[in-house]
């Protein structure tokens, strides 16, 4: 028995390659020209989700491409919902190219490794992993922001100020279990996954959202502003060089992301070739 998605697929695998790419086309159109007029993306971001798109529907047709439009809709208009005074200034709300490739490239290398190798099932929890990975940790950071109670370091358990990289609360923590749970349910619905890859992809999903707490309090580059105020911008708003508080140079959030999602690929990957 097929999911909604699997007929689709099913029913456009009739049609020839010109009239699946017509049909790839309109859909990718619909989806990135209103995220672009909201300005939930950039240019440069909407350029790149288009390609990733194409991938997906290419490689993976609806089943996977539902996993992808989920997770950006979902993350980008809970940003718009959630808004908080208390934010460590990081790049805006648009997503930019960067943002997006460091968000959806992990899953989009694990779908081409379920492309040209034998081994289908366990790319498919990877690919799903990655993207739990960036749901979340995007939901730790949007619902975590709701906490009344200060973040404190992953690392250190001090407390840190609000939507600081690497601060966590009970809540962000929630977040993180909701957001990995919520792509691995959508993973098993069109795949008809078993329990013990449904697990896999949130397990691995909630692990990678920790990892990338870890790697925010310790070597992701933050900087000073003229105010003494900690961001992530390297540059302030008269395009002056801010001063490095700490971190490594260059290893900014997208890399942190990038870091976190190939990690959750990765671990999704081995606990489907043991426990699936």
């Amino acid at each position: 028995m097929l999911s909604l998605t699997g007929l689709l697929d099913n029913a456009l695998s009739s049609l020839s390659a010109w009239g699946r790419a017509a049909i790839y086309l309109a859909v990718l159109v619909a989806v990135v020209l209103p995220v672009l007029r909201k300005r939930l993306l950039t240019r440069g971001g909407a350029a790149v989700a288009f390609v990733l798109g194409a991938l997906y529907l290419l490689i993976g047709g609806f089943s996977s491409f539902i996993l992808l439009l989920f997770f950006f809709l979902s993350c980008s208009l809970m940003g718009k919902a959630l808004k908080s005074e208390n934010r460590i200034e990081k790049k805006g709300r648009e997503r930019d190219a960067m943002q997006v490739i460091a968000n959806g490239l992990p899953s989009a290398i694990a779908l081409i490794g379920y492309a040209v190798t034998p081994y289908k099932l366990v790319f498919l929890v990877s690919f799903a992993s990655a993207l739990a990975e960036a749901e979340a940790d995007t939901f730790a950071g949007e619902i975590g922001m709701l906490s009344r109670r200060d973040p404190v370091s992953i690392v250190t358990l001090t407390k840190v100020p609000k939507g600081l990289s690497g601060g966590v609360t009970a809540m962000g923590f929630a977040g993180a279990m909701t957001g990995s749970a919520l792509i691995a349910l959508l993973f098993a619905g069109p795949y008809w996954a078993s329990v013990p890859a449904f697990a896999a992809v949130a397990g691995a999903g909630f692990v990678g959202a920790v990892l990338d707490s870890i790697l925010g309090a310790t070597i992701q580059v933050h900087y000073r502003d003229g105010d003494g105020c900690l961001t992530e911008k390297k540059y302030d708003s008269d395009g002056n060089e801010n001063e490095r508080a700490r971190g490594i140079p260059f290893f900014d959030n997208d890399a942190v992301n990038l870091t976190s999602g190939l990690f959750s690929a990765i671990l999704g990957f081995l606990l489907a070739l043991l426990i699936v």
